[in-house]
């Protein structure tokens, strides 16, 4: 008799977005609630990214979060390409939904200048990509807050891990991406005015909030 053996992190991601979509049942729809502050925004930490997901920190490591996406693009998941700005990003598609990340070649050729140069920093998956160095800031619209704040972004991560040839690392990223954005959906309520809710790197940890222009 065959075995199939799962990765644990995969099962523990897997059951992170199980439960992110139990939680927007519990928390109410941001959508009908209060708009977010135009000033609002929340800050996590190394400590609190871990804590919404399974070495969230670690996931946003440069050489981690390159991991994840090399994983993505060999993998069997359907996927369009977008590209922008001379940069390429990767709109993966399952049954439940989309989930947009920057494409690794793009990721890659910044740790690569930000070796070179010798900045550091961190690498944050989102939809939007903007580079600064080795830096990335993504930004949701209004369409992709709605979609988590219907538990839509955990639904769609939990499809994308189950799928073979999805790794630890691309499962890794994805639970962060979702985490984080449903965590500050469900907080804040969607962001007015068209704005972009836009994750982006500080020192020690992330801040996540609404804009109307991208952070850098």
């Amino acid at each position: 008799m065959k075995l199939c053996t799962v990765h644990p992190v995969r099962i523990a991601l897997v059951a992170i977005a199980a439960a992110a979509i139990s939680a927007s049942a519990l928390v109410g729809s941001p959508a009908n609630a209060a708009e977010a502050d135009p000033d609002e925004s929340t800050f996590f930490s190394a400590t609190d990214l871990d804590e919404l997901a399974p070495s969230g920190s670690a996931a946003l490591d440069p050489a981690v979060f390159l991991e994840g996406l090399e994983e993505l693009e060999a993998s069997s998941v359907r996927r369009q390409a977008v590209t922008e700005a001379g940069l390429t990003s990767y709109r993966y598609i399952v049954d439940e939904g989309t989930l947009t990340l920057p494409s690794a070649a793009d990721v890659r050729a910044a740790i690569e200048e930000a070796d070179e140069t010798g900045s550091a920093g961190t690498i944050s998956p989102f939809l939007e990509a903007r580079f600064s160095g080795i830096k990335t800031a993504i930004g949701f619209n209004t369409v992709d807050q709605q979609a988590l704040a219907a538990g839509g972004g955990a639904a769609v991560g939990a499809a994308i891990c189950l799928i073979p040839g999805v790794g630890w690392a691309a499962c890794a990223v994805i639970g962060v991406v979702v985490s984080v954005a449903t965590t500050y959906v469900f907080q804040h309520g969607i962001c007015s005015g068209g704005r972009k809710l836009w994750w982006y790197d500080v020192k020690g940890g992330s801040t996540v909030g609404c804009r109307s222009s991208a952070p850098f």
